[in-house]
């Protein structure tokens, strides 16, 4: 009797485990729905984009990296900007040489799920200055 109870409450329990670890979801693969600029004040050493919230762990990311000379929106595209494509991790650094020329950064980034790339929407960043002029960041352009 003891021991066939025991053999009872450890099918069940062991039954409960499966159920539960199966039961577990992840989130599939998917595009960035997020990418931030480094809040901390420029140094000079790049700015460090971030893609966020994508499920579970693409192969790599695409970046689409805009650099342009006016901020104003209504220009658009001239001769006198740059577009650098490159493959890496969640994290990019946009090298300082187009950080610290340009006043503008839209940027791009795709999600390689299986080969499938998925893409972010755009997303613009803008350099702001603080009132004392000691620190500058890059900020979105909604905020």
């Amino acid at each position: 009797m003891k021991t066939s109870l025991l053999l009872t409450l450890g099918l069940l329990t062991f039954f409960g485990l499966t159920e539960s670890c199966t039961n577990q979801t992840t989130s599939p693969c998917g595009q960035p729905q997020q990418v931030t600029a480094d809040p901390e004040c420029y140094t000079g050493n790049g700015l460090r984009l971030t893609a966020g919230n994508y499920g579970d762990t693409p192969l790599s990311f695409t970046w689409d990296i805009y650099a342009l000379k006016d901020t104003s929106r209504i220009m658009g595209w001239t001769s006198k900007d740059e577009k650098i494509k490159m493959i890496a991790a969640n994290t990019f650094v946009v090298p300082d040489s187009l950080v610290s020329q340009y006043q503008r950064l839209i940027v791009n980034v795709a999600a390689n799920c299986g080969g499938q790339l998925k893409y972010s929407t755009y997303y613009g960043f803008t350099k702001k200055t603080s009132s004392g002029g000691n620190c500058t960041t890059w900020v979105n352009q909604n905020q």
